[in-house]
């Protein structure tokens, strides 16, 4: 059984979320009631440590594999430890990984395993770094494709491709982030004005000091729902063996579509007979 999961996401390109889903994923965590750790090496912006408290900011050195096999060797130390990585890190991240034969430690070793997480997008480079990583590495790691449609809105270069079915044959899962509505998100974005700090979309929820609009409480409380339980469906690929089985047993069940409304048929319910 898997002990300890490392989870890291390999992007080249930034702007395309990752520090949103790490944000979203410890909120669920959390949420969930696992233990984390979690480290933010993006320096220039430290959006991950400001936000979740807890979060361990590392400034990298002029040897940065150096600093990133000493984050490495803490793994044991935890079920579950995140790294959020500012990007143009991820073939240091690959050498570091390598230089210290975690991959292969993995497979003397089951109870170890890093879970590698991909944004697909119409940009060569990004797809030739995806595909060399999943040529070095294979079935040693576990994957992830990320799904942010607010930020990538088209992947026509990896839909129907050979990389994806190679993925898919690798058991990769899909985790496709929920967009939220843009006037929730500005309405955030001037809490976190008024109050000068973070503000990460669980705490908007229960934090009282946050006083979000009630509409705006309701829609952020549905996505956060619609999140989790995608979260949980993929939480064997994200999450340690023990704490992927407590998600099974605790989390919510998803809504029941046998109990959705079906469709009315047109004019199904008026009095015909009042029009013959």
């Amino acid at each position: 059984m898997i002990k300890h999961r490392l989870t890291v996401p390999i992007q080249s390109k930034g702007n395309v979320g990752k520090s949103t889903e790490a944000i979203a994923r410890l909120g669920w965590m959390s949420a969930r009631g696992l233990s984390w750790r979690a480290f933010d090496l993006d320096s220039d912006n430290q959006t991950l440590s400001k936000a979740v408290p807890g979060v361990q900011a590392v400034k990298l050195s002029e040897e940065p594999e150096t600093d990133l096999i000493r984050l490495f060797r803490g793994i044991p130390e935890t079920p579950l430890t995140l790294i959020d990585p500012r990007a143009h890190l991820s073939r240091v991240l690959l050498r570091s990984l390598e230089a210290v034969r975690f991959f292969q430690y993995g497979d003397r070793e089951p109870d170890t395993r890093v879970t590698m997480l991909f944004y697909p997008m119409d940009d060569l480079a990004v797809m030739d770094e995806i595909a060399e990583v999943v040529e070095r590495v294979g079935s040693q790691a576990d994957y992830v494709i990320v799904r942010n449609r607010a930020r990538i809105p088209r992947i026509r270069m990896y839909e129907g491709s050979d990389l994806e079915k190679e993925l898919l044959s690798l058991g990769a899962a899909t985790l496709e982030l929920p967009t939220l509505l843009a006037d929730t998100k500005d309405a955030l974005a001037a809490l976190e004005i008024g109050l000068q700090r973070a503000i990460t979309p669980v705490q908007a929820v229960v934090d009282p000091e946050v006083k979000l609009d009630l509409i705006h409480r309701v829609i952020l409380e549905d996505w956060l729902r619609l999140l989790f339980g995608r979260y949980d469906r993929a939480a064997a690929t994200l999450l340690a063996g023990e704490e992927a089985e407590k998600v099974e047993r605790t989390a919510p069940p998803p809504p029941d579509r046998g109990q959705e409304r079906r469709g009315i048929r047109r004019g199904g319910k008026v009095n015909l007979q009042n029009l013959l």
